[in-house]
């Protein structure tokens, strides 16, 4: 810094900057038809269905039940197991837990100069 001679003013210092990594690990950025809602008519069989698997029912009598409810569904019985297996699916797939978080925190020194 030689301001007396005709010179410049130098002008070097650093400015610190947090970095840091932010993780997400999500299944709510993926489009599914699982976020689609159930309608009414697949509502109101999915909970009858889901009583009658509390009450112990196996898929061929819960069939049998719902048939005799006057339920519209299919005539074959695979049809209820059809609908469990994808309503189990679809829970484990709504419930996935998200994860994230931040990690790998460092200062970097940026170097300014007087340019």
């Amino acid at each position: 810094m030689d301001l007396f001679d005709g010179g410049s003013l130098d002008f070097d210092s650093s400015i610190p900057f947090l970095t840091f990594t932010y993780f997400c690990k999500t299944h709510k950025l993926v489009p599914s038809n699982y976020y689609r809602p159930l309608t009414k008519t697949q509502s109101k069989l999915h909970k009858e269905i889901l009583r009658l698997q509390d009450k112990g029912l196996s898929y061929r009598k819960i069939h049998k039940e719902l048939i005799k409810n006057e339920f519209k569904i299919g005539k074959s019985p695979s049809t209820v197991h059809s609908i469990i297996k994808k309503r189990e699916k679809r829970d484990k797939f709504l419930n996935q837990t998200v994860v994230e978080g931040y990690t790998d925190f460092d200062i970097l020194f940026y170097k300014v100069t007087g340019d």
